[in-house]
């Protein structure tokens, strides 16, 4: 603009003068050769062309102006537009005097130049003051502005423009009437033309407002009775519509314009009415525009609480539809430690999205503070809002009772069946183990003592059963839920719950008329109201009929078991007693006089003491009780008989037999003991069916080994027949009995190690196989997903797998423990043998499974870490995420709205100009809040990568 002002003041005033000189030489040629036809100047070089160009010329100049003010932007301040303003009306009456000027000196001329010259000349200023028009019209447009703005010398520019308007008026009727007239060319006929054109003009003039203002009356009528509906879609249409509506609206300020712009076409006398159509069409456009404009924020803001409220609403309904649809009637098709976990993450989950729900909840009370004009529909979603939300706290509260309930009846059922299993496991050890009636003294303390230990558990147990009783006077019964009913039955409503049909408060007592639906429950309540309403508000009250009922059976289970051990704890002594008196009554002199006689007396005082004991708790009439009276008679008999019997000496013969029977059973013994000793140095099997074999093959062995005990006992009772054996006899019987029991103590042992070795075999199978699945499993992991909800997934995938694994651990410490007995079995049964290479080998299994299990526990743990870390950082970033793009999205939408420059009045030029100040203020300041969601981000992706698959073996 400096450098345009710099040629205007110059470059242009000598230019001028040039022109002015050229057009007086000119004039002067033309006056000299008039009549000798000598000038031959081109018409090109005419004063006329160079008039066309110096107007062009100042044409682009003021072109220029405008194009380099529209550059610097449309909000100047009024500073400039009073230069433009000034600098363009003193151009003008610049032009005006130039033209004044020829129209003198044509008027001068009329009687020395020819008419057809005259018509030339005049046509050509006609030519220049038509283009002076536009320029004229567009002071009136800055002359408008200033007075919008209030500037104080608004009046003396328009005046100025306003005789820009009338001398340029003025010279054409001079053109019109004098010139012409004095020609000879008919006035009348040129006023009549003239004053027709006019009365169009201002007919057209006048008509174009008007349909102007009536266009922005149709539309300011539409959207004042714009209507906003519930249906998201619905608004979205409506909002796009309004998009291109808005689109009209604001290019529709070219036709303001342009009926503003035919102001100087119009008459002084019009020109009073006309203004007032114009400031009516100015004001209603400004208010059709501002209504516009704030119909697009109303449908962006309804559009955006309803998206927030319809996301709100779904993530309710999805959570509402599961706690409705679950059947709670069978707990075997529940999953209830999963549940455990869902319940714990729903809850959580609420706590976290209550603080959005607050948040999409304040943004409708913001818009009804506002004075938004979808009240209704506003006011709908926040009333359906919040009653779902807290019909989902509801559902909570209902989900924990049941998940109690089914926690409670799966405990009060593991419990039960244990207890029952237990039962049946000692009815089956009675009747199976205590039911010999040839066993030693031994044995039979043996016996006695394990009867102790059963009846000690049976209290236990006892006390277990009395527990599950009370117990079960509180469990509710579910199995009902899902039977349907044949009578009315009473129910618990848990949470409130209204509808068209009924109302219902927590606690209340309703009678379930028919659960046909499984989901949804006929009721009627307190009042007498009946409806629908579903079933997982309701439950059912203990105590549980079938519960009852097999805590019946199991007591009577318990009462049967209690008699039985009585009765085999009874018939263990009754034959620990006859067992006695076999073994008295077995007695031979020489035996007799080997006890010491106080052992005597003491053995037959607490023999007759138990019998006695024993015939006390028995039927004087039981068969078995008169058996025992007789076999301690005959005892007694038997030890008084032995008291007065002489010595008698040995049998002939006795000492050969016990030779000959002694040495054939010690050869046969020391076969067995090398067989066993050959089995028991074998290695250690690495399978299953190799331990099969070898647990047959040793039952043989004991078998054949069992069959020996006859001679053993025939070879016992020839040594104490012998009256005086020799060194020799001695030592060998001493040898007899030694290896005997060195023969039953390595094979218990051996059993004892092939146990061991079952355990160690079957634990590292299930080891082995557990290993492989969760291996398999930790392959099938990907890097952690990006969204959300599949990130929360993951999180609780590896948090049940953490779960099994803790569950499992006690596998693999219990095949770590189960070979370290193996390796003590092995050593023990291996005489004299240091290395165990076998079990070695086997041991080596064992470690290479339990790094394999260590490997898979750290890597869930590190996974585990990961994902809570990665859930910790998707929430954080996927939160500061919504709120940066919320942000950006006001601010793409603010400076979406602002409005183009060319379309604003000067004072809203400032107004503009501080919104955008501001919008780029907050820019700089979010520039902080932006770079740490993206750091958020590049955490997530980070830590999401750290997530490797597991190696298989």
């Amino acid at each position: 603009i400096a450098e345009l002002d710099k040629f205007k003041a110059e470059d242009m005033p000598p230019r001028l003068r040039d022109k002015q000189r050229l057009s007086e030489l000119y004039i002067e040629l033309e006056s000299l050769f008039r009549g000798a036809n000598q000038l031959q100047i081109p018409d090109e070089l005419s004063t006329d062309s160079l008039d066309r160009s110096w107007n062009a010329l100042l044409r682009a100049i003021d072109y220029r102006y405008v194009l380099l003010e529209q550059k610097m932007g449309s909000q100047g301040s009024m500073s400039d537009l009073l230069r433009r303003l000034q600098l363009g009306i003193g151009l003008t009456n610049e032009k005006l005097d130039g033209i004044l000027n020829r129209i003198d000196h044509t008027e001068a001329r009329i009687k020395t130049t020819s008419p057809a010259e005259i018509q030339r000349i005049v046509k050509g200023i006609v030519d220049e003051l038509d283009a002076l028009e536009h320029p004229i019209l567009g002071f009136f447009d800055d002359v408008e502005q200033l007075k919008a703005g209030r500037h104080p010398e608004a009046n003396d520019y328009y005046k100025q423009v306003y005789g820009l308007h009338q001398r340029r008026t003025a010279y054409l009727d001079r053109l019109n009437v004098q010139l012409l007239g004095k020609l000879g060319i008919q006035s009348e006929l040129l006023l009549r033309e003239q004053h027709e054109r006019r009365e169009t003009i201002r007919i057209s003039t006048f008509s174009r407002v008007e349909e102007c203002i009536e266009w922005v009356r149709i539309r300011l009528e539409k959207l004042s009775e714009m209507e906003f509906v519930e249906d998201l879609e619905v608004c979205e249409e409506v909002f796009e519509q309004h998009k291109l509506d808005n689109r009209d609206i604001q290019d529709f300020r070219q036709e303001v314009d342009q009926c503003i712009a035919r102001q100087a076409e119009v008459s002084a006398e019009d020109s009073v009415a006309y203004c007032e159509l114009l400031a009516t069409l100015e004001s209603e456009y400004q208010q059709l525009r501002d209504l516009s404009a704030g119909r697009m924020l109303d449908l962006d803001s309804l559009i955006a609480f309803i998206r927030a409220a319809q996301v709100e609403l779904v993530w309710i309904n999805e959570r509402e539809e599961i706690e409705v649809t679950r059947n709670w009637s069978d707990i075997n098709q529940l999953d209830l430690p999963m549940l455990q976990n869902y319940y714990k993450q729903l809850l959580h989950e609420i706590e976290l999205r209550e603080d959005q729900f607050n948040s999409v909840h304040n943004q409708g009370a913001a818009l009804l503070n506002q004075g938004h004009p979808a009240v209704h529909v506003i006011e709908v979603y926040l009333t359906t809002m919040q009653s779902q939300w807290d019909w989902l706290l509801s559902l909570s509260k209902c989900l924990e009772v049941h998940l109690t309930d089914a926690l409670n009846l799966k405990s009060f059922m593991e419990e039960a069946q244990t207890c029952e299993e237990w039962m049946e496991k000692q009815f089956e050890l009675l009747e199976s183990h205590y039911n010999r009636s040839d066993f030693t003294l031994e044995e039979g303390e043996k016996y006695l003592r394990e009867l102790d230990e059963i009846k000690d558990m049976l209290d236990k147990y006892h006390s277990l059963l009395m527990s599950l009783i009370e117990r079960s006077r509180h469990i509710s019964p579910l199995w009902q839920r899902g039977e349907r009913i044949t009578r009315q039955i009473p129910v618990i409503a848990l949470c409130e719950y209204n509808d068209r049909n009924i109302s219902l408060r927590r606690g209340d007592e309703c009678m379930l008329l028919d659960n046909s639906d499984l989901i949804r429950w006929f009721v009627r309540g307190p009042d007498g109201s009946e409806g629908q309403v579903p079933s997982v508000v309701f439950r059912l009250p203990p105590p549980d009929e079938r519960l009852s009922a097999y805590l019946q059976r199991l007591q009577a289970l318990f009462e049967r078991l209690r008699k039985l051990w009585a009765k085999k704890h009874q018939l263990v002594r009754f034959n620990m007693v006859l067992n006695t008196m076999r073994t008295i009554r077995n007695w031979d002199l020489d035996t007799f006089l080997a006890i010491d006689p106080d052992q005597r007396e003491a053995i037959m005082k607490a023999l007759n003491d138990d019998a006695n004991k024993l015939l006390s708790e028995m039927d004087p009439n039981d068969p078995l009780a008169m058996r025992l009276r007789e076999e301690l008679r005959l005892t007694n008999e038997h030890f008084y008989n032995l008291l007065q019997m002489a010595q008698k000496g040995p049998e002939p013969g006795l000492s050969d037999m016990f030779d000959e029977k002694i040495a054939a059973l010690l050869k046969k013994l020391e076969e067995a003991w090398k067989k066993l000793n050959d089995r028991v140095g074998q290695g250690v099997p690495r399978n299953a069916d190799e331990l099969e074999q070898m647990i047959i093959a040793h039952k043989e062995f004991e078998d054949a080994l069992q069959g020996l005990d006859t001679e053993v006992s025939t070879v016992k009772e020839l040594f104490r027949q012998l009256p005086d054996p020799s060194p020799l006899q001695r030592s060998r019987f001493d040898q007899l009995n030694g290896r005997w029991e060195d023969l039953w103590e390595l094979s218990r042992m051996y059993v004892e190690r092939l146990k061991a070795l079952e355990l160690v075999l079957n634990g590292l199978f299930e080891a082995e196989d557990i290993v492989r699945q969760h291996e398999v499993t930790l392959n099938s992991f990907d890097d952690l997903p990006a969204g959300l909800e599949r990130l929360r997934g993951v999180h609780s995938q590896l948090l049940e797998m953490n779960m099994v694994l803790q569950q499992q651990q006690s596998i693999i410490v219990e095949l770590g423990t189960n070979v370290g007995i193996l390796r003590q079995h092995v050593a023990r049964t291996r005489f004299n043998v240091s290395d165990h290479p076998d079990v070695d080998r086997l041991e080596d299994d064992v470690q290479r499974i339990t790094v394999r299990w260590e490997n898979v526990c750290a890597q869930v743990s590190d996974r585990l870490k990961s994902a809570e870390l990665s859930l910790q950082i998707q929430m954080i970033y996927r939160s500061e995420y919504e709120n940066e793009i919320a942000w950006l999205d006001r601010v793409e939408a603010t400076i979406k709205n602002l409005r183009k420059p060319e379309e604003l009045r000067p004072e809203q030029y400032q107004e503009q100009l501080d919104l955008l100040i501001a919008e780029y203020s907050q820019l700089q300041e979010r520039t902080e809040a932006i770079e740490n969601v993206n750091r958020e981000g590049g955490k997530f992706i980070r830590e999401a990568k750290v997530v490797m698959p597991l190696p298989l073996e």
